[in-house]
């Protein structure tokens, strides 16, 4: 089955489900800070794609918990080797104080954003 590509706030949805899966809708209208209608709206389309899934809350009857399918868990992590497989090269012709420069530029960004300041595990600016 071919999926077409999903919007930003599409991404955005399953990003969000990959860290805090089986939130309720309500839940994740706020952290995505839009209406749960509008979210409501955005995971029919989702879901619709089979990327997620809506299910009762066992503890809350309620409650609907979201939660990433198999294939929407395989989505994002195709997406993601796909980009890494883009960008690689890229970054690999980098000069190290560029390489350096990049992932100082990015931490900043990642701070004004909110995101974890952090680079990814074994990984810092010589490396990177």
């Amino acid at each position: 089955m071919s999926i077409a590509p999903l919007s930003p706030s599409q991404l955005r949805v399953m990003y969000l489900l990959e860290d805090r899966d089986g939130v309720n809708l309500r839940s994740l209208a706020q952290a995505l800070s839009i209406s749960p209608a509008a979210t409501s709206q955005l995971c029919d389309r989702i879901e619709a794609a089979g990327l997620l899934e809506r299910v009762p809350n066992p503890h809350n009857g309620r409650e609907v918990q979201v939660l990433l399918t198999g294939p929407g868990r395989t989505y994002l992590h195709n997406l993601r080797n796909q980009r890494r497989d883009t960008l690689a090269p890229v970054i690999t012709a980098l000069t190290a104080h560029d390489r350096a420069a990049l992932l100082e530029g990015l931490a900043g960004l990642a701070a004004a954003t909110g995101a974890a300041d952090d680079p990814p595990a074994g990984r810092d600016a010589r490396t990177a």
